[in-house]
């Protein structure tokens, strides 16, 4: 697991997908997402994954090993990625604090024909709304379909990774450190 100088757990975070938000144009149509698509697919357990660019072969994570962990809340389908110690996670980790990398994206698969909904709204655009998804992967992008999309850089610190039986001790150092420090301040 890669860690921070500091000693902190390295993670992204953000939403891959955000409700009732509208996609860039995707070829004559527009998306667009309604709260609980992801429901179905967040219970049943079976193996999303975090990639780069949609590319399988650059593995970020997997909910399988707990790396990747989703769920809906009032925006969209949240997401917190604990990025692996490799040359990717570290080149994705920078480009993200840089903001090279800003936006996510998703890869799913529609659950029947009551999983979207076509129409053509007053200005006579076509809009597909995705109402019932099986969710693949969620991937880090420079160009999404959803601009509403996020993901930011975050570092947990080591004491919440610890096995509990040294979070005790880890924490008393963790306090006194804090406490000191702030004594010693002018």
């Amino acid at each position: 697991m890669w860690r921070s100088p500091g000693g902190r757990q390295v993670r992204l975070v953000g939403h891959a997908a955000v409700f009732n938000s509208h996609s860039v144009d995707l070829g004559g149509f527009y998306e667009t997402i309604t709260p609980g698509a992801f429901a179905r697919t967040l219970r049943d357990g079976h193996p999303i994954f975090a990639v780069h660019h949609h590319n399988m072969a650059d593995l970020l994570g997997s909910s399988q090993s707990r790396t990747l962990k989703l769920s809906e809340d009032s925006e969209g389908l949240h997401f917190d990625l604990t990025l692996p110690d490799s040359s990717l996670g570290r080149d994705i980790h920078e480009l993200v604090q840089r903001g090279d990398l800003n936006k996510m994206s998703f890869c799913f698969l529609v659950n029947g024909s009551a999983g979207e909904a076509w129409h053509e709204d007053s200005n006579g655009q076509i809009i597909r709304t995705l109402k019932d998804v099986t969710l693949i992967e969620v991937s880090t992008v420079a160009r999404p379909a959803y601009p509403a999309s996020s993901v930011a850089a975050r570092s947990t610190p080591a004491i919440h990774q610890a096995p509990r039986r040294n979070k005790n001790a880890m924490l008393k150092r963790y306090m006194t450190a804090r406490l000191e420090a702030s004594c010693a301040a002018p």
